[in-house]
């Protein structure tokens, strides 16, 4: 067995033990991850450009965590748990997200965990090669902060899918040493991501341009560090946090918010990260636009996105989460530019249209996926400040903002009709901005990782199921089975309890 067959393998000691990095060029400058070579870890990374190289495989490997050909994405694990979504197709087994009906053997879970194992390995070798290229210490420091946020992203998203996850920080050149790594406590790899991200943010520019665009920046590593501290209730340092992206003064949100999400204006100036895609036949588009969009008839098929006749529709809107928009009232534009229709009546189906574009084919459109923006780190400072006892004028003032763009008006204008009032309760303004996060961020990969943050996910989704007739889910169904193939590879890995 070729290196290359064992780092497609799905094995977790194949993962760790021998990753493969792909050499890129591209339209979308730095991003090109249209592999047409092959490096071995134990090969290369002897001078500056194999370094290079390297960093940019890490950059690929957000692709594979939010969804390509090889891996579904964080949608799986992030909208269709939540009542935001539900899974209609067959032969996916993503029905078993609905109702939390998942074991082990789920083929959705593999995937997940492989790509994000890769990602970190392509990390870890950086970390560990790169000291011995000849760098600048400044040069070499930014490469370190880019795959440090990179991991620490990697890290972030796997404990809030599995919750106690192997803690792997160095390049592991053997498969017998990869067997050493069981399950570390969730505290202790979350330790491990702030340090990566504070790394990152002194290592980090504040902005990138022009062929950078898209790589890791100050306030990325900041807006996420905020994320991570959040959901570990550090509210004070979260806070402090999230107002640095604030004070910063690099991002701002878009005029209209159905902006935000066009392919003619991605890395806009609300957004902070972002998994990159280009559409062109280059093996590097977006499946999203395939996958979301409705099975139509031709003709009608026209009129929607000039592509949805080969719509797979894995991600349809829940109606409880349409009921939330007309509750919000008409004059919310976020509830056009978020989800459209098929059908009348009873067969009436919902989806998702911020990733509507025209591929070239299928499996190739131009739909970047927004991983982390300005008005989400408006909402977070605006929670973390609330939860922490003393509500500011600042916290209200952002969350007023994105209040304020909901309805179509100027976010830095009072507007006394759509306003919070300073003597919001903290139980009122909890209440209000998780429905403003759901609205706000619907279908971006937030929802169900919310509601377990605030531990909401037991009332919310049992009143839900209770509605659905689906059986309650438990505390147990909080975080996500492992693999069943990765406890076979691994005898010291443990499964989740209440899964088998």
């Amino acid at each position: 067995m070729t290196i290359s067959q064992l780092f497609k393998g799905a094995s977790f000691a194949a993962l760790l033990g021998l990753a493969a990095l792909g050499t890129t060029s591209c339209s979308k400058d730095f991003i090109d991850l249209n592999d047409p070579t092959r490096l071995p870890s134990s090969l290369g990374y002897t001078d500056s450009l194999s370094i290079v190289t390297g960093v940019t495989a890490a950059y690929s490997s957000l692709q594979d965590m939010y969804g390509n050909g090889s891996n579904r994405g964080l949608f799986v694990y992030a909208e269709i748990p939540s009542d935001n979504s539900f899974a209609v197709t067959s032969g996916e087994a993503l029905n078993e997200f609905n109702d939390f009906s998942l074991s082990g053997l789920n083929p959705r879970l593999p995937s997940q965990w492989l790509v994000t194992y890769r990602a970190i390995a392509r990390c870890n070798i950086i970390l560990s090669r790169a000291g011995a290229v000849k760098l600048t210490d400044a040069t070499r420091n930014r490469f370190y902060g880019e795959v440090r946020f990179i991991r620490a992203l990697a890290y972030f998203n796997a404990v809030q899918i599995w919750g106690d996850v192997p803690l792997v920080t160095s390049e592991i050149t053997s498969i017998p040493d990869a067997y050493q790594f069981g399950r570390a406590p969730k505290a202790q790899v979350y330790t491990q991501i702030e340090q990566d991200l504070a790394f990152a943010e002194a290592n980090l520019p504040a902005t990138q341009t022009g062929a950078n665009l898209g790589r890791a920046t100050k306030g990325a590593t900041q807006g996420l560090l905020g994320k991570v501290l959040l959901t570990q209730k550090k509210y004070g340092e979260a806070a402090t946090a999230l107002k640095k992206v604030i004070d910063g003064n690099a991002y701002a949100l878009q005029a209209t918010y159905a902006s935000i999400f066009l392919t003619n204006n991605e890395m806009n100036t609300e957004i902070l990260a972002a998994a990159r895609y280009s559409r062109g036949a280059l093996g590097i588009g977006s499946y999203f636009s395939t996958w979301f969009m409705p099975i139509l008839p031709t003709a009608l098929a026209l009129t929607v996105n000039n592509n949805a006749s080969q719509g797979q529709q894995f991600n349809s809107v829940d109606p409880d989460l349409v009921a939330a928009f007309a509750t919000s009232g008409a004059s919310d534009v976020r509830a056009a530019a978020s989800f459209g229709s098929s059908g009348t009546g009873a067969a009436i189906l919902y989806y998702t249209k911020k990733y509507s574009d025209v591929p070239t084919s299928a499996y190739d459109a131009e739909n970047d996926w927004i991983i982390l923006r300005y008005a989400d780190v408006l909402l977070m400072y605006a929670e973390a400040v609330n939860e922490g006892g003393t509500l500011t004028p600042a916290a209200l003032d952002a969350v007023n903002r994105v209040i304020r763009r909901s309805r179509g008006l100027p976010v830095a204008t009072a507007a006394p009709a759509v306003d919070l009032p300073a003597t919001i309760s903290q139980t009122d303004l909890r209440t209000r901005l998780e429905l403003e996060r759901r609205l706000e961020l619907n279908f971006e990969g937030h929802r169900w990782f919310d509601l377990v943050r605030t531990d909401r996910a037991l009332p919310v989704m049992n009143a839900l199921f209770a509605r659905t007739g689906i059986k309650p889910i438990t505390a147990n169904n909080l975080v996500f089975p492992l693999p069943i193939q990765e406890i076979q590879t691994n005898p010291i890995l443990t499964q989740n309890p209440g899964y088998n």
